[in-house]
């Protein structure tokens, strides 16, 4: 009797422990589910979704201002927008002689270049952050255009119309025309933007490892960034990998106008707005017209309203 009582104490007192330990553990889980809910932030596709958005409108994208100079200042300006879920590219393309108001600074992007701090300013004339930039003289673009063996097809009348492999001079000479903007040449615009579409034909097609190959000495020996190499192969990559119909330039909203003696691009505060808000912003985040750096000016007509947009139908 007395072991038998002994076995009884003991299988209770394992019970009591069990079920005291349990209740412990149970109790620890929920205090750590508790720090983890305390110190947990909603990823934004579930507040997106929360807010009546589908899985088709959250994107992450990246911006990349792209220069191309003269040898000392900007005749071509570029904010790449580079969706790596939706697959697409959304190219800004800002005429250099474009007027902002940034944290202090009063004049053009192409007066910009020259200061330290071109990168913010154009970040906050437009509201967006910029993940890396690279510039490169025009030199370099017709490198890019001719080892690309870009072909392009002249406008008629102007050139008389022809198809010509695009050298290293002939792409120099359209990139230098960087003032064609405010100038209204239509034509101008037109003609460097069908070589850059071809440009960006010629590396889909080709692909990211040969587009990389073909580049790399002049993407090391003449690009100028403040990004690592790694970066720059991982955005070469996005670019090279987009279809063609999912590449898109657009135009910065704005007219020609004048500023003292010199001629400038005055930039659209309503077209910018609705531009950027629904080409190179994530869907659900919008800036208003008034948070754009863009100087209040009376409105004008712009002039490039019939560009083609799509890089397919550039080249058509």
């Amino acid at each position: 009797m007395k072991k038998t009582g002994f076995a009884f104490t003991l299988i209770t007192f394992c019970l009591v422990s069990a079920a005291a330990t349990l209740a412990i553990l149970g109790s620890a889980a929920r205090a750590a589910r508790l720090r983890v809910a305390s110190q947990y932030n909603e990823p934004d596709y579930i507040r997106y979704i929360s807010e009546g958005y589908g899985f088709d409108t959250v994107s992450s994208k990246k911006n990349y201002l792209i220069t191309v100079t003269d040898g000392e200042l900007p005749v071509r300006i570029h904010v790449f927008t580079v969706d790596e879920d939706k697959n697409t590219v959304d190219i800004l393309e800002l005429p250099p002689d474009s007027y902002v108001i940034a944290d202090g600074y009063f004049g053009t992007l192409r007066d910009a270049f020259s200061t330290s701090v071109y990168t913010q300013i154009a970040e906050a004339a437009l509201r967006l952050e910029i993940s890396g930039s690279v510039s490169f003289d025009a030199v370099t673009f017709g490198d890019i255009a001719q080892l690309l063996e870009v072909k392009l097809e002249l406008p008629k009348g102007v050139y008389r119309a022809r198809e010509i492999e695009v050298t290293e001079d002939v792409g120099k000479k359209i990139a230098l025309d960087g003032f064609c903007y405010s100038g209204g040449d239509k034509e101008a615009v037109a003609l460097y933007r069908r070589l850059l579409a071809g440009i960006f034909s010629e590396m889909s097609r080709r692909g990211s490892f040969e587009s990389f190959s073909l580049l790399m000495n002049l993407i090391v020996n003449r690009f100028d960034t403040d990004m690592p190499m790694d970066e720059i192969i991982a955005a070469v990559n996005s670019v090279s990998g987009v279809k063609l119909r999912k590449i898109n330039l657009r135009l910065a909203v704005g007219y020609p106008a004048k500023f003292g003696d010199s001629r400038i691009w005055s930039l659209s505060a309503d077209g910018m707005a609705e531009l950027l808000n629904k080409y190179f912003r994530v869907k659900g985040i919008e800036v208003p017209k008034e948070n754009l750096s863009v100087p209040a000016a009376p409105a004008g007509e712009f002039p490039y309203e019939n560009l083609p947009v799509k890089a397919a139908d550039i080249l058509e």
